[in-house]
C-alpha cells in the first residue's frame, strides 16, 4: 500500500470511528465500533502505524477486562467514560501513560499528584492504569508497585487492588507485588484470598513463614465463628 493510500485509509477509518464513538460509548455501541473495526481488512494493518489507532486497541482489550471485573465491584464507569473522539482518547491515554513516566523518574510529588486528580477526574480505573503503565514503561513493577501504594495512601483501595490484581497477572510470582496485594485483602478480613496470593511466594522467609501460620490461624478462627 503506497503512503497516499494508508493516508487516506487511516482517514477513513478515524471518520469511521469518531462517528461512533459520538453516537455513544455504552456497551452495545463499543461492541458495535469493535465488530465494525473486526470486519475491516485495513483495521489490523494500519493500527501498528498510526498512535490513535494502537491506543483506541489498547482502549478496547481494558474493556473487555474492565467488563469482566467491574460490574462485580459496582463500578459502572469504564475506559470510555467522557470519550467521544480519538483526540479525548488519545488525551486519556497520555494522562493515564504521563503517570508511568512521571512515576519511573521520581519526578516532584505534586507533578504526581497532578496526574493522579486527572485520572480520578477521568474514572480511570486502576486496571487500566496497570495495563497503560505495564505496556509503555520499562520499570514495570517498580510502577505498579509505587502507583498501588499511592492509591492505598490515598484511601483508594479498590483501585490499588484492581492494579495489583492486574500487576499479578502480568508479572506472576512476583513477591513485592503478591505480598501488596496481600495485604489489601488482609485488611479486607479476607484471610483465605492472602494466602492464596502468600502462598505463589517461592522462597518465603521465616517471617513469611510466620505470617502465614497467623492467617491459617485467623482464617481457622473466622471459619469457626
Amino acid at each position: 500500500m503506497r503512503l497516499e493510500q494508508q493516508y487516506e485509509e487511516v482517514l477513513r477509518l478515524k471518520r469511521e470511528i469518531n462517528r461512533k464513538l459520538k453516537e455513544g460509548t455504552d456497551f452495545q455501541n463499543i461492541k458495535e465500533l469493535i465488530l465494525l473495526l473486526t470486519g475491516d481488512s485495513a483495521y489490523p494493518r494500519l493500527k501498528q502505524k498510526d498512535n490513535q489507532l494502537l491506543m483506541l486497541d489498547n482502549f478496547f482489550g481494558i474493556w473487555l477486562e474492565e467488563k469482566k471485573k467491574l460490574p462485580q465491584i459496582g463500578i459502572k464507569a469504564d475506559i470510555f467514560n467522557k470519550i467521544s473522539s480519538l483526540d479525548e482518547l488519545e488525551r486519556k491515554y497520555r494522562r493515564i501513560k504521563y503517570l508511568g513516566y512521571r512515576t519511573e523518574n521520581a519526578v516532584p510529588e505534586h507533578y504526581r499528584e497532578q496526574t493522579l486528580k486527572w485520572l480520578k477526574e477521568d474514572n480511570v480505573s486502576g486496571l487500566a492504569t496497570g495495563r497503560i503503565v505495564f505496556f509503555e514503561t520499562l520499570k514495570r513493577e517498580e510502577n505498579l508497585l509505587t502507583i498501588a501504594r499511592y492509591l492505598k495512601q490515598r484511601g483508594d483501595s479498590i483501585n490499588a487492588l484492581l492494579l495489583l490484581e492486574y500487576g499479578n497477572e502480568a508479572l506472576p510470582g512476583r513477591e513485592r507485588l503478591l505480598t501488596e496485594e496481600a495485604d489489601i485483602w488482609i485488611s479486607a478480613g479476607e484471610y483465605k484470598k492472602a494466602l492464596e496470593l502468600l502462598g505463589q511466594i517461592k522462597n518465603p522467609t521465616q517471617d513469611m513463614k510466620k505470617l502465614i501460620e497467623e492467617l491459617e490461624g485467623l482464617g481457622q478462627v473466622v471459619r469457626n465463628e
